[in-house]
């Protein structure tokens, strides 16, 4: 990381993006190989809106590019300790940020969807049935919210004087890229094992967040389902639809309920 932040300003704005758009971009073309090889695991048999993808793809340009310019920025300010070293340190570093984006994501979700921010929230949700693109389409404001989430755990812990681990946190980064992309696709990827209650504290199925789209509330978690199911915003029919799902039956509407 320091070789990173000893490069001049445009140099490393560079090697910035070349990883951002190149790590999303290879992961959203494998994501909609995905949807195309798991096509009998379609999670809506629901048309999508005109010109969704168009949309989509803009956000998401914009959304990587402020992603960009912001963690260069962020690299050159100095106010993380980049020193972590050893696979501990790299665990330490990866648990961290995956518990404490999580945390952080659903109290940002759930206050996006108040009256007073869900106007900021509102171009996400344009996407009743998601595709790979959806990950990153959001209104600039709400790209704002997710930039300084992405920043507070590497900063909460040199406050705390625990030096973060560089490659634990970029392969946090890329994590968090996948499983965002991942958790949009419009077909389940996961297997039965995955709506098992004890699995799914730690990682829901794609159909769990794709119900949020639909239904508009519930299921505010990004990765987990360990916010939603602690604070009772987690729908109970959604393991009797993911199991419809995987037997190949999509749902034929958005306001779907189980046992119809």
């Amino acid at each position: 990381m320091d070789s990173l932040i000893a490069l001049a300003w445009p140099v490393r704005l560079l090697v910035v993006a070349t990883f951002v758009f190149t790590s999303v971009a290879v992961f959203t073309a494998l994501a909609f190989a995905l949807q195309r090889r798991l096509a009998h695991r379609r999670i809506f048999a629901v048309p999508r809106q005109p010109g969704q993808h168009r949309r989509e793809l803009n956000n998401a340009l914009v959304f990587l590019a402020l992603l960009s310019l912001a963690a260069t920025a962020f690299l050159g300010a100095g106010w993380v300790d980049w020193s972590g070293a050893g696979w501990a340190s790299g665990l330490t570093t990866f648990f961290l940020c995956w518990f404490g984006f999580d945390v952080y994501y659903y109290l940002l979700h759930r206050a996006m969807h108040t009256r007073g921010l869900i106007r900021f929230h509102r171009e996400h949700h344009l996407s009743h049935v998601t595709t790979p693109l959806s990950a990153f389409s959001t209104s600039v404001l709400e790209c704002l919210g997710w930039l300084v989430g992405y920043a507070l755990v590497p900063l909460g812990m040199t406050a705390a004087g625990l030096p973060v681990h560089a490659t634990g946190f970029v392969v946090y980064m890329l994590y968090n890229f996948l499983g965002n992309v991942l958790g949009h696709v419009d077909c389940e990827v996961v297997p039965a094992f995955g709506r098992e209650r004890r699995h799914s504290w730690t990682a829901h199925p794609i159909l769990f967040h794709a119900l949020h789209h639909a239904r508009y509330t519930g299921h505010y978690s990004f990765c987990a389902t360990f916010m939603d199911r602690t604070l009772g915003s987690e729908w109970s029919d959604w393991p009797e639809l993911h199991a419809r799902v995987l037997a190949g039956r999509p749902l034929t509407s958005l306001k779907q309920r189980g046992g119809s």
